[in-house]
C-alpha cells in the first residue's frame, strides 16, 4: 500500500473526489508504478487510506474500467489491464465521464436498483406487481412440502438440482418443444446467475463475446466481470444481422454470442423463423455456442406461436436458460438452464463454487407447483392480465404520442421500445420524466459503453391499465413542454470503451 500513501485528494477542489482518484491512479500507471496484471487495493482497504467513502473508489476503479485499463476477476479483485507504455494514450476522460455521471439515478438503474417514490408512475420495472403473485396456491404449497418432508427440506441439495424438479421441468420443456433429458439440466438461483456461471466455465480474460446491440445489461456485466471485450451487433425487428455476425465471428474469433430470441429485451424483437435458423447453422460452422436466455416466450398476445431456439438445436450448439421470476415471484430467485452434456459438470463445479445448491426448500416447493400443474394455471392468468395492459399501452401510445415519438408494436412481452427524434437525448428525457414522477429507462443502460441514445424503454409490468393510461399521458405532455428546449438536445459523447 505504500505507493498509494501518495495519493493527495483536495476536498477544497471542485473537481470530484473519484475523478482526482481516477487521475492519479492513472499516473501512477504511466509511470509504471503499478504495473500490468498487478491487483489494485481493495475498495475498502483504499477507502480507509485516502479517509474518503467506498463510492469514491468504486467510481475511480469504474472510470479505470471503462477507459480499458482494469479489469475485474470475480472473487479476486481489480487489476491493471494493459502494459504501462500504452497508458499515454488514454484519453481524458472529464468530458467522457460527464455522461456517466451527470445522472447519478441512471448509475444506480444499472446496477439494479432506482429509488421509487409511493406515488410514481414506474415504467422502468419488469418485476410484476406483488398482488399478482399466486401467494395462496403456493402456501398450500409450501405447508403441504412441510408437512411431507419436514426438517429434510432444507437441507443441502445437489448443486445440479433436485431430481424430481429436474425431471418435471424435462417434461414441461418436451410440451414447448425442448427435448432434453433431466442429467442436462442444471437449477440455478436467477437467470443472472446462469449467465454468470457460463462466463465463469467458458469466458476467460481477453475472450469476445457478441450480443446483440441493445442487450441486457445484466448480461454485460457478467461478461466484463470475466474481463471478456463486447461485440455488440445491432438487432433488427427479425433478429441479428447474420451477414454483420458472420463478419464479426471471421473478425474477433469470439468465444459465445448471448441472445433473447423471443421478446428480446429491451427491444420486444423477434427473430425470424428464418434468422434462428441461419443462426443456427453459423453456430454449428464456426462451433461457438449460443446463450439463449428466454423469459418471455410465453406471453404472445398476437396469437402467433413462437418457440425458443433451443427446441430446433439439432446439433447442440445453444445453452439454454429460462427464469420463473419475472412471471411468478422476483424473490423466489428459480431458474435452470439446458446445456450441451459435454458442458454441463463444468456448470454444476461453477454452480457450487457460487452457493453450493439453490434453496432445497424452494426446490421442492416449485417442483410440486409444476407437478400439480399450477404453474400453467399460472401462465395463463399472467398472460390474461398482460394482455390487457399490452393493449392498453399500445392504444394509449398510439393516441397520446407525437408522430416523432416512434415505436413498434412487440406483439409480447412486457416492455416497448420506442424511438426519439435523432437529435433528442434518452437520458435528457429521462431526467425531465423524472420531474414529472414518471420513470422510464433510457436506452444507454443497454449498450456496452452506455453511449447517449434517442431511444428509451417502457414496461407495463407494474402497472395498473389506469396508471398506464395516465403514465403515457404525462409523458406525452413531457416531450412536447420540453422538446424544443436546449436541454433535451443530445450531447456528443466519445463512447467509454
Amino acid at each position: 500500500m505504500q505507493k498509494y500513501v501518495s495519493i493527495h485528494l483536495d476536498r477544497t477542489n471542485s473537481k470530484p473526489l473519484y475523478q482526482q482518484l481516477f487521475e492519479q491512479l492513472l499516473d501512477l500507471i504511466k509511470q509504471q508504478k503499478i504495473i500490468n496484471n498487478e491487483k489494485l487495493p481493495p475498495i475498502r482497504k483504499l477507502a480507509n487510506l485516502l479517509d474518503v467513502n467506498t463510492v469514491t473508489v468504486v467510481n475511480a476503479y469504474r472510470l479505470l474500467e471503462q477507459n480499458n485499463l482494469v479489469y475485474s476477476r470475480v472473487g479476486s479483485g481489480t487489476f491493471v489491464r494493459i502494459p504501462a507504455n500504452d497508458v499515454s494514450n488514454a484519453q481524458d476522460t472529464e468530458e467522457k465521464d460527464l455522461h456517466e455521471y451527470d445522472v447519478p439515478e441512471l448509475k444506480m438503474m444499472d446496477q439494479g436498483q432506482v429509488e421509487i417514490s409511493e406515488d410514481a408512475i414506474n415504467f422502468a420495472s419488469v418485476i410484476p406487481a406483488p398482488e399478482l403473485f399466486p401467494v395462496d396456491d403456493f402456501k398450500i404449497i409450501l405447508n403441504e412440502i412441510l408437512d411431507r418432508d419436514k426438517g429434510n427440506a432444507f437441507g443441502y441439495q445437489e448443486s445440479q438440482g433436485f431430481l424430481p424438479l429436474r425431471e418435471s421441468i424435462s417434461s414441461y420443456l418436451e410440451q414447448n418443444g425442448i427435448i432434453t433429458r433431466p442429467d442436462n439440466i442444471q437449477i440455478i438461483s436467477g437467470a443472472q446467475q446462469g449467465i454468470d456461471i457460463i462466463a465463469k466455465t467458458l469466458v476467460n480474460f481477453g475472450d469476445y463475446i457478441i450480443t446483440e446491440s441493445p442487450t441486457y445489461t445484466g448480461a454485460i456485466a457478467a461478461f466484463k466481470s470475466r474481463g471478456a471485450r463486447i461485440i455488440p451487433i445491432t438487432i433488427k425487428d427479425d433478429g441479428i444481422s447474420i451477414e454483420k455476425l458472420e463478419k464479426a465471428i471471421k473478425t474477433f474469433h469470439p468465444k459465445l454470442i448471448y441472445t433473447m430470441p423471443n421478446f428480446q429485451n429491451p427491444t420486444g424483437y423477434c427473430y425470424s423463423d428464418e434468422k434462428k435458423k441461419a443462426l443456427l447453422e453459423l453456430s454449428a460452422k464456426e462451433n461457438l455456442y449460443i446463450i439463449e436466455d428466454d423469459s418471455f416466450t410465453e406471453l404472445s398476445y398476437d396469437n402467433i406461436e413462437r418457440h425458443p431456439l433451443k427446441a430446433i438445436d439439432d446439433n447442440q450448439r445453444v445453452i439454454y436458460i429460462k427464469s420463473f421470476s419475472k412471471i411468478f415471484m422476483p424473490g423466489l430467485r428459480v431458474a435452470f438452464l439446458v446445456s450441451p452434456e459435454n458442458v454441463i459438470p463444468d456448470l454444476v463445479a461453477a454452480k457450487h463454487s457460487s452457493d453450493v445448491s439453490t434453496s432445497g426448500f424452494i426446490q421442492r416447493a416449485f417442483y410440486l407447483y409444476l407437478k400439480k400443474n399450477l404453474w400453467k394455471k399460472h401462465i395463463l392468468h399472467m398472460k390474461n392480465v398482460y394482455r390487457e395492459r399490452y393493449l392498453v399501452m399500445l392504444e394509449s401510445m398510439r393516441r397520446n404520442f407525437p408522430d416523432d415519438v416512434t415505436f413498434d408494436a412487440p406483439g409480447g412481452g412486457m416492455t416497448f421500445w420506442a424511438k426519439l427524434p435523432n437529435a433528442c437525448s434518452a437520458d435528457e428525457f429521462y431526467k425531465q420524466c423524472l420531474e414529472s414522477n414518471v420513470i422510464i429507462t433510457p436506452g444507454s443502460l443497454f449498450y456496452p459503453d452506455n453511449h447517449d441514445t434517442n431511444y428509451f424503454r417502457l414496461s407495463f409490468a407494474a402497472l395498473y391499465p389506469q396508471d398506464i393510461e395516465k403514465g403515457i399521458v404525462e409523458l406525452s405532455k413531457c416531450y412536447q413542454r420540453h422538446a424544443a428546449s436546449p436541454r433535451l438536445k443530445k450531447a456528443e459523447y466519445t463512447p467509454l470503451l
